[in-house]
C-alpha cells in the first residue's frame, strides 16, 4: 500500500493547525514518547478498569440469580457461563471504553498538547466519497484477510469451542439484543477507538514519523485486542484504519469503516446467514473464490481513495 507523505501539520482545505501549549509541548518532549506513553499508560488504565466492572458484574448477576445450573461437559459449561455473563461483560466494555479510553485520550491531549482537541484529533468533517469509498475497502477486503486467518487457524488445529467462546459474548438472539451489540461492538469502539488509536497515537506519531505512524498504529492496535486467533485480521484493519486517518486527514473515514466492520461481524453471527451455499458463520472457513472477487474490489476503492485525497491535499499545498 502506498502511503503519500504529506505534511504532518496540514489539514483539509483551509483547516488550521492547533496551537500546542500544553505542557508537553512547551518543555519540548519527545512526540513519540508521547505516543508510547499514552499508548501504554492508557491501556492499562483501560484494561485494569474493565476486567474489575466485569468482574464486579459478574458477582452481582451470580448473587441475582445463585441457583442458575448448568449442566454438559467441560466446554459446554465454558460456553453456558459466557452466555450467562455476557451482559455484565458488554456493560463493562462499554463503560471502560468512555470513562477509561475516551475521556483519557481527550484529557491527555488538552493537558500535554494543545486545548484544541477537536483540531489536533482531526474531528473534522471530509467528503462523503472519502467515507463511501472507506467503508467499501473495508467491506471488500474482509473475505481476504478471513481467507489468510482460516488458513492459520487450520494448520494451527485450533478447539472449536475457542470459537465458539468469543462468538458467544457477541452473538444476539433477538432484534433487541442485536441492536444493543450495535451500540456496544460497533457504534462505541467506532468512536472511541479511533478517537484513541488514531486521533491520539497515530497523530502524535505522524507529526515526526510521517506515513510510518499508519504501520506502527496498525500493528499496535491489533496487539492491543489480545486476541490471538484474529491478529492477522484485525492488524490489517488497523492499518487500513490508519491510512484512511493519514490521507483524509479526518477521522471520519477511519469511523465509518470501523463501524461498518463490527457491524456486519455482529449480523452474520446474529443471522447466520447462507450465501451461495456458504455458511457464513463463526466456524465455516472463507472460500478462496471469495477473496479473489472481492480483493480486487478492495484495491479499486483504495486506489480511488488515494486519488481522492491526494486532491484534497494537493489543496493545502
Amino acid at each position: 500500500m502506498e502511503i503519500h507523505e504529506t505534511t504532518p501539520e496540514q489539514g483539509t482545505g483551509s483547516q488550521p493547525s492547533p496551537v500546542y501549549d500544553g505542557s508537553w509541548e512547551t518543555k519540548g518532549r519527545s512526540l513519540p514518547a508521547a505516543a508510547v506513553l499514552g499508548l501504554l499508560g492508557i491501556g492499562v488504565l483501560y484494561f485494569n478498569a474493565q476486567t474489575i466492572l466485569a468482574l464486579l458484574g459478574i458477582l452481582i448477576a451470580a448473587s441475582a440469580s445463585p441457583g442458575a445450573e448448568i449442566s454438559g461437559n467441560f466446554s459446554e459449561r465454558l460456553v453456558a457461563l459466557i452466555r450467562l455473563y455476557a451482559e455484565p461483560i458488554r456493560i463493562a466494555l462499554l463503560v471502560s471504553q468512555y470513562l477509561f479510553m475516551l475521556y483519557p485520550t481527550w484529557w491527555l491531549v488538552k493537558k500535554w498538547h494543545t486545548r484544541q482537541v477537536r483540531e489536533y484529533i482531526r474531528l473534522r468533517g471530509c467528503s462523503a466519497g472519502e467515507i463511501l469509498l472507506a467503508v467499501i475497502a473495508t467491506l471488500a477486503v474482509i473475505p481476504f484477510s478471513e481467507y489468510l486467518t482460516s488458513q492459520l487457524i487450520r494448520q494451527l488445529e485450533i478447539p472449536e469451542v475457542l470459537f465458539k467462546i468469543n462468538a458467544e459474548l457477541f452473538t444476539a438472539y433477538s432484534f433487541p439484543e442485536f441492536l444493543w451489540l450495535v451500540v456496544v461492538v460497533a457504534v462505541t469502539p467506532g468512536i472511541c477507538e479511533e478517537i484513541f488509536f488514531r486521533g491520539y497515537a497515530q497523530r502524535t506519531f505522524e507529526r515526526t514519523l510521517k506515513g510510518k505512524s499508519v504501520w506502527i498504529v496498525g500493528i499496535v492496535f491489533g496487539l492491543y485486542h489480545m486476541q490471538p486467533l484474529g491478529l492477522l485480521s484485525l492488524t490489517l484493519l488497523g492499518i487500513l484504519f490508519g491510512y484512511f486517518y493519514y490521507r483524509s486527514q479526518s477521522l471520519l473515514p477511519a469511523m465509518a469503516a470501523h463501524f461498518s466492520n463490527n457491524f456486519l461481524v455482529l449480523w452474520i453471527l446474529y443471522r447466520s446467514p447462507q450465501i451461495r451455499g456458504v455458511d457464513l458463520d463463526y466456524i465455516s472457513p472463507m472460500p478462496f473464490s471469495w477473496a479473489l472477487v472481492t480483493l480486487p474490489v478492495a484495491l479499486a476503492a483504495l486506489y480511488l481513495f488515494h486519488k481522492l485525497t491526494a486532491r484534497n491535499n494537493a489543496l493545502t499545498t
